[in-house]
């Protein structure tokens, strides 16, 4: 079982969520982005609110973490719901979270222990907007942070799914 404490009053819900972010107990929507998880059997995933809830100051912070246990392996899953405009501020926001935020250490140290498997930590933006590879790389060098992937997210597309990055 995946231990949130002591914030479980952040999880998104299957019905009845109080986080506007929240579309679901694994899928996440701001500003028309996008995002969510499917199972499989013998997995577990929770949803957690970050901005506004886990993280409730003036900080920088990202908007959400995914948290995901296999048999196999556990996924810290750090996300940001960007616009086009402003894909650089999103690096900054998950970087500040991994490498800042005592919060994220707990829940990843949590993650961490609930039985065996590797522990991998990711981090998505999620975006209508582009950049190029070379731009990403720089941001990535500035920021000191690896971005598992940058998801394209518009109203005529496929919800991402982020178990194709699992």
């Amino acid at each position: 079982m995946i231990d949130t404490h002591p914030y479980q009053h952040c999880e998104c819900l299957r019905m009845g969520n109080q986080y506007l972010v929240c579309q679901s107990a694994l899928s996440l929507e701001e500003q028309g982005k996008k995002v969510t998880l499917s199972l499989r059997a013998n997995e577990e995933a929770k949803a957690l609110v970050l901005d506004g809830c886990v993280f409730t100051g003036n900080h920088t912070k990202c908007d959400a973490l995914y948290l995901f246990k296999a048999s196999n392996r556990k996924v810290a899953a750090l996300i940001e719901l960007k616009s086009a405009g402003d894909i650089p501020h999103a690096f900054k926001q998950l970087a500040y979270t991994r490498q800042q935020r005592p919060e994220y250490k707990q829940l990843i140290q949590q993650l961490d222990q609930v039985g065996p498997g590797l522990l991998l930590e990711k981090a998505f933006i999620v975006t209508n907007g582009m950049l190029s590879k070379p731009e990403r790389e720089r941001l990535e060098n500035q920021h000191g942070i690896r971005i598992t992937e940058i998801l394209q997210s518009e109203p005529s597309r496929k919800v991402p799914n982020l178990r194709d990055w699992f």
